[in-house]
């Protein structure tokens, strides 16, 4: 009998940190280690992600709930992965690609999929005591993501205030990771004061995600704030930025437009106001500025923001063919690292391989229903990302984030904060 073979797998219904149930799996191998994991869904998803199985029962948390997922890990999946090894990833997920045998992972659901291949990850780095980042990648590791910060959020994070969906801060000029964490707890302590004095003495309202609300519907407001920010925290130096613009959201399919702020504008106005941004303030990254399908547009878009990088998610979703036809146009440089949009650890991680090996870096991401033991972070340490999406200092799904970061700088010896300079365009 082998040891690490999987023996049972229990599934069960949980909730988010938005409080919308989220399916989790226990994985056990025949010598009784436990592999637990969760996939997280996103509030702005992608239509080419991988398929969410949800009951759409309307009476149970507004239809989301996941006991038809809960059903499928037992009755359908674990039967047939049964006795298979935790130790061999690659055929795990193979097998549960074929099991599942469409696209977008629509008969098993990309929840359930995602669900079981983490699980079995998780068993598997146990077995051998290794962090999930040592495991994925035994061999050497030369640099750590750098933590981020959202500091403003919008769009569909925060409907009627700002169209843009995250207002992100990056501290790429630092020599530590301990350093852009001191960078980025500064400045989430003075941004509300900042905001409280441009609204003339009324406090900073926190948002769903602990980003701040941006006190104008103009985004230019959001960075000049943040700007400022940087300044009285003495880290101007020391910081560029990111705009998670998610234009897919206020897309208009049927006139080709925007509607930005209650007037529908074309994409070349809407690149004018993006271009103007890019212009003012160092940004290194600029996420999703056009529809998910306008490839046409993504093309245009890459030639008019040339101060920085275009950074594909919901036009990418993680996937190797998508990733290939952004690179083929010229589309993006960089990508979204989310492995729930694509189904199993091994389909993720082998994007993630092509993105880098092609040249693009990779920002892993957390999503916005997700629980605090996401392993985003360790699938980037170990596949060499640029640096990881989240939100502020303050929430348990960041806090998480931010101190595998600092454990892994601390255990890989010889690691620095990846270098963003051969990307630089500001």
């Amino acid at each position: 009998m082998n040891s690490t073979g999987i023996r049972s797998l229990k599934a069960r219904a949980g909730i988010d940190c938005k409080g919308k149930p989220i399916l989790e799996v226990d994985i056990y191998t025949e010598s009784g280690i436990l592999g637990r994991a969760s996939s997280p869904s996103g509030i702005s998803a992608g239509r080419h992600e991988a398929y969410v199985l949800r009951d759409h029962d309307p009476n149970w948390h507004d239809g989301n709930g996941v006991f038809k997922a809960v059903e499928m890990a037992e009755k359908v999946v674990f039967p047939a992965i049964r006795g298979m090894d935790v130790m061999d990833q690659r055929a795990l997920d193979d097998f549960l690609c074929r099991l599942d045998g469409t696209p977008n992972k629509s008969r098993l659901g990309g929840n359930v999929t995602y669900s079981v291949s983490l699980a079995v990850l998780r068993a598997a780095a146990l077995t051998r005591g290794l962090p999930l980042y040592r495991y994925l990648n035994p061999g050497k590791i030369r640099s750590i993501p750098l933590p981020t910060s959202d500091m403003f959020a919008g769009g569909s994070y925060e409907k009627d205030t700002m169209p843009m969906q995250e207002c992100t801060v990056i501290p790429y000029k630092v020599d530590s990771i301990a350093e852009a964490t001191h960078i980025l707890c500064k400045m989430y302590k003075i941004l509300p004061e900042v905001i409280k004095e441009y609204q003339g003495g009324r406090r900073a309202e926190p948002g769903i995600q602990s980003a701040f609300v941006c006190p104008s519907p103009d985004f230019m407001v959001a960075f000049d704030l943040l700007y400022e920010t940087a300044v009285r925290a003495g880290c101007e130096d020391k910081i560029a930025f990111h705009a998670d613009c998610a234009f897919s959201e206020i897309y208009v399919p049927e006139r080709g437009t925007y509607d930005y702020l209650g007037k529908e504008i074309d994409l070349d106005e809407m690149l004018g106001r993006l271009q103007e941004l890019t212009e003012k303030y160092p940004f290194l990254y600029v996420e999703d500025p056009v529809d998910e399908n306008d490839w046409e547009g993504w093309v245009k878009a890459s030639k008019v923001l040339d101060k920085t990088v275009l950074c594909g998610d919901d036009l990418t979703v993680t996937r190797i063919d998508r990733l290939q036809k952004a690179l083929d146009l010229g589309a993006c440089g960089s990508f979204v690292f989310k492995p729930n949009q694509v189904g199993t650890v091994t389909e993720a991680m082998d994007a993630q391989k092509f993105a880098i090996d092609h040249g693009m870096f990779s920002v892993p991401s957390i999503r916005a229903g997700g629980v605090n033991d996401d392993p985003v972070a360790d699938m980037g340490i170990a596949g060499g990302a640029a640096a990881v999406k989240q939100g502020p200092p303050k929430n348990g799904q960041a806090i998480h984030i931010i101190n595998t970061l600092t454990r892994a700088e601390e255990e890989i010896s010889g690691s620095k904060p990846f270098d963003f300079t051969p990307y630089i365009r500001f």
